[in-house]
């Protein structure tokens, strides 16, 4: 599971987020600007088809749209991947509409190798999006924990030396500890979180980095009446 959800608990929630910065963070991300259109071309998609159930009057057939990329396909052009597209399904017999344009929604962006970024930052060529209003609002994407601190390093060339580090540690019942930190940049139009390690279990060999706009706030409605 991509922790994207995550990614947005861990930097809006966080009293870390407290400590922003007065200067203006760069708004780009791989050469792309966050808060603007993503234009980034869909992957090959074809038809797919399904079925479930067993026997003959049991059985029941669907298609849907399936990419024809993968993690071992490299793509000949950056494009990017709907992370829903199973919920474009129809019954076999049935009229299978054209996808929409995304306007909101999660989705994955393969790089082309020629335009892959180095690979301490984006060792498996590929990140994590939110789009809302066809707009780049967060951008997340795994790193080797073994190249953490040279990407905070480069974190701190791009967003400054100001960054907030917190520590932590899990333990299994074996009484073995993992060591993993976090490093936040917070920003009134921009957060920062590197997550040096998952910790989902001791040998985990990968983190994360989230880079997202502030969510905006919902206004509470008002259905109460004269």
């Amino acid at each position: 599971m991509y922790r994207i959800a995550l990614g947005l608990i861990l930097l809006f929630s966080h009293p870390l987020f407290s400590l922003a910065q007065t200067t203006k963070p760069d708004m780009t991300v791989f050469g792309y600007v966050m808060g603007g259109k993503l234009s980034i071309p869909e992957c090959p998609c074809k038809i797919a088809e399904s079925k479930t159930g067993n026997g003959l009057l049991y059985t029941k057939h669907f298609k849907g749209y399936a990419y024809t990329t993968g993690m071992f396909t490299p793509v000949s052009s950056t494009c990017f991947e709907r992370l829903d597209i199973g919920k474009y399904i129809v019954k076999k017999g049935e009229q299978l509409d054209s996808l929409p344009a995304l306007t909101n929604g999660l989705i994955k962006v393969r790089f082309a190798p020629n335009d892959a970024p180095a690979q301490d930052l984006c060792p498996l060529g590929v990140f994590n999006a939110k789009i809302e209003d066809s707009k780049l609002a967060m951008i997340s994407f795994d790193i080797r924990t073994s190249d953490a601190e040279n990407v905070v390093e480069k974190l701190k060339k791009k967003y400054g030396p100001n960054v907030a580090v917190k520590n932590y540690q899990i333990q299994n019942g074996y009484g073995a500890t993992l060591n993993y930190y976090m490093a936040v940049w917070a920003f009134p139009n921009l957060g920062v979180v590197l997550e040096s390690s998952k910790h989902r279990i001791l040998s985990d060999s990968f983190g994360t980095v989230y880079i997202e706009l502030p969510q905006k706030a919902e206004q509470p409605k008002n259905t109460k009446e004269l």
